[in-house]
């Protein structure tokens, strides 16, 4: 559990949010989109590869959620930190992943209103 707490803080001491990373992670597509998982997926990745951690734990998505969560406290915090999106783009992209639905502008995430598979 130590080990994951230490890999929490060095995921996000490094600002794997911030808009000058050198991997020029680019953005996901709307989360309305029909390619939203996996974009959204790589994305992520992206970012968390850039901030040195190893790129194995980096494919994991319940990884990378439990890493945000651990550092920041909750999506919402987290999703005020980072830079890339607006904050309620980050907050509709989480969930659309996570839990499926629709997106806060009533549009069905991924468009099958089904939450992304990791």
């Amino acid at each position: 559990m130590k080990w994951m707490f230490m890999l929490a803080l060095s995921f996000f001491s490094l600002s794997s949010f911030a808009a000058d990373s050198y991997l020029q992670c680019m953005q996901a597509l709307p989360a309305s989109a029909p390619g939203f998982c996996a974009s959204f997926k790589a994305v992520a990745a992206c970012h968390c590869e850039e901030s040195g951690v190893p790129k194995p734990q980096c494919q994991n998505m319940n990884l990378i959620y439990q890493f945000m969560i651990a550092r920041f406290g909750s999506v919402d915090k987290a999703c005020e930190y980072q830079r890339d999106t607006s904050k309620q783009v980050c907050m509709d992209d989480w969930s659309c992943y996570r839990t499926g639905g629709k997106d806060s502008t009533g549009y069905l995430c991924s468009s099958t209103g089904k939450a992304c598979s990791n």
